[in-house]
């Protein structure tokens, strides 16, 4: 049975420094990128400030609150540094790893980074919402508001299955994904319903779809990253 749900990532670099902050997975975020020293402890990072950013974001579409899109805003710089870092670490082990390994594991670091810049444009359309005044019907946000949870619910069973390697969440997020996309497409169709209805006027509707469209994306980038995971423990049970 543990051969089934569990699987040894080869990203796994013993660490000192993650373990002892596994037990504070909801804190990473705020470890500055000198922090980590492993490819591994670079990614766990990387995903705890996604998480992190998403959460924020999910704040600032209702509050158009300046300090978090200038807190969101040094996130999003951090992953970069991040990406870069991890993705040299990753090319320097790329001997000791074998070449379909390495193909399998270099795409993480981009695939995360796609995902900060996905998130980047959300964050240019809260400030496009609080300079131009724009605001959103109850009804739309409702809908945003259930698009983020699902969203952080995909990052963070992403983000533990880095760290304890259960492949069962991985499952979890491939449902997850359908249901994703149901919502995202929902929330479209239900916008031009309320634009064509003359509820949502034209600058709200195009905001609300920027949105949407980016979480479309989002939602590719962590179902590819999944999908490298199990890759991933494939390549590890026939090796």
């Amino acid at each position: 049975m543990k051969g089934q749900r569990h699987f040894w990532n080869v990203l796994r670099v013993v660490s000192r420094k993650l373990d002892k902050e596994v037990r504070h997975l909801e804190d990473l975020y705020s470890m500055p990128v000198s922090e980590a020293d492993t490819p591994e402890e670079h990614l766990v990072l990387m995903i705890s400030k996604l998480i992190h950013m998403t959460e924020s974001l999910s704040i600032c579409m209702k509050t158009n609150d300046s300090s978090i899109i200038e807190s969101c805003q040094r996130l999003a710089e951090e992953i970069r540094r991040h990406e870069r870092l991890v993705t040299s670490g990753l090319v320097e082990q790329a001997s000791f790893m074998g070449k379909h390994m390495f193909k399998t594991v270099v795409r993480f670091p981009s695939l995360m980074e796609r995902i900060a810049v996905m998130l980047g444009n959300i964050l240019d359309c809260c400030r496009i919402k609080a300079v131009e005044g724009i605001h959103f019907s109850h009804k739309a946000q409702e809908e945003l508001s259930l698009i983020f949870e699902v969203a952080l619910e995909m990052l963070k069973k992403l983000r533990d299955t880095l760290v304890i390697h259960n492949k069962f969440l991985l499952g979890q997020i491939k449902f997850d994904r359908h249901r994703f996309e149901h919502l995202v497409e929902d929330a479209r169709r239900a916008n031009w319903e309320r634009m064509g209805a003359g509820i949502c006027p034209p600058p709200s509707a195009s905001v609300y779809v920027e949105i949407l469209d980016c979480f479309r994306n989002v939602n590719e980038y962590i179902a590819r990253m999944s999908q490298n995971l199990l890759d991933l423990a494939r390549l590890n049970s026939e090796s």
